[in-house]
């Protein structure tokens, strides 16, 4: 049964109602009812990163710029039970451009800290040919391309400890899926790298609002209950670190 949308009339389906002559306009009916729950496929909010029919780059761009600048409404109403294959493959992208914008960065002005690779030998006593000369570009540069593998890990260790707060904070709350969505997208500040100096806590700060304002998104919960379960992950490991220092300083005391 077709119904006229402009006198209510019922029959058989029809191109043009036989009591008003109104077009019918019942052709979407059937897309509400395979959506289910009364929610139809356009009303998810669907990154352009994730749309088939965005090209590249113009979808990592459009991406980027909604959920950076517009983050309200680029994380509102999101495919949270959508698998996150995608939302990492972006959070890995931004975060090797942000690598690079560091190291571009640290190759011009002169640093005065440390690489990773100097940091390892300093605590091994290793010394490493022409230290003088070569002192944080060789360790920028391991860095950079140990940049994926730092990013899995972080994205890791702080989906895992989010969604671990999420757990007891927020009541219906959605899966781990949701989480790590939420996280991944909440990168994009990392391409501040590029302004000198004060870039990477511009990224931080950003970064932290916008992982708040996932999380919120993600799971249907306050602003409150975000920003406490993000202020207790970003403590616990701090708290860990405080406590091992606290027992090597006590052994140290000691004469241990």
């Amino acid at each position: 049964m077709t119904t006229c949308a402009r006198c209510g009339h019922e029959s058989a389906a029809f191109d043009r109602c036989p009591f008003c002559g109104e077009a019918a306009a019942a052709a979407a009916a059937p897309e509400r009812d395979r959506a289910g729950d009364g929610e139809s496929a356009a009303d998810i909010n669907l990154p352009a990163w994730e749309d088939p029919a965005a090209p590249f780059p113009g979808n990592l761009i459009e991406t980027w710029r909604r959920s950076v600048l517009e983050p309200g409404a680029f994380f509102a109403d999101g495919p949270y039970d959508h698998a996150a294959v995608r939302p990492i493959l972006y959070y890995l992208l931004i975060s090797v451009l942000g690598a690079a914008l560091s190291l571009t960065w640290g190759a011009l002005l002169p640093t005065t800290q440390p690489g990773f690779v100097e940091t390892i030998a300093e605590v091994m006593n290793i010394a490493l040919p022409d230290a003088a000369d070569t002192m944080g570009s060789t360790g920028r540069l391991a860095d950079f391309f140990l940049t994926p593998f730092w990013a899995v890990a972080s994205l890791v260790i702080t989906s895992l400890l989010l969604h671990l707060f999420v757990l007891l904070l927020v009541p219906g709350r959605r899966s781990l899926t949701a989480t790590v969505r939420a996280v991944c997208y909440a990168c994009g500040p990392a391409v501040f790298a590029i302004i000198p100096f004060v870039g990477g806590l511009v990224a931080w700060i950003w970064g932290a609002v916008l992982t708040v304002i996932g999380l919120r998104e993600a799971h249907r919960t306050t602003t409150g209950r975000a920003v406490a379960a993000w202020l207790l992950a970003a403590a616990l490991p701090v708290a860990f670190v405080l406590l091992g220092v606290v027992l090597v300083i006590a052994r140290v005391a000691s004469g241990v």
